[in-house]
């Protein structure tokens, strides 16, 4: 870590490795879940899925998912 960073900090590199290792795991599991959201958003804002479904995927209740849906700048539809 030293050699990228340009310092000469004393660390446990094992510990270190575990870290970054899973900020990373965190990182890609981060963005998996914001590409499946916008997956659904797109499906439920196009009529092919409904809000209801759409959200027990997300593993949210349905207001959680009008909040995360207009929050990622979708138009949450209007029910009949």
């Amino acid at each position: 870590m030293n050699l990228f960073a340009g310092t000469d900090i004393e660390y446990e590199e094992k510990e270190e490795v575990i870290n970054v290792c899973k900020a990373w795991e965190d990182h890609k599991k981060l963005g998996i879940q914001q590409g499946e959201n916008k997956m659904l958003f797109t499906l439920v804002t196009k009529g092919k899925l409904d809000i209801d479904t759409a959200a027990e995927e997300a593993g949210v209740s349905v207001s959680e998912f009008e909040k995360l849906m207009n929050e990622a700048g979708y138009k949450v539809p209007e029910t009949v």
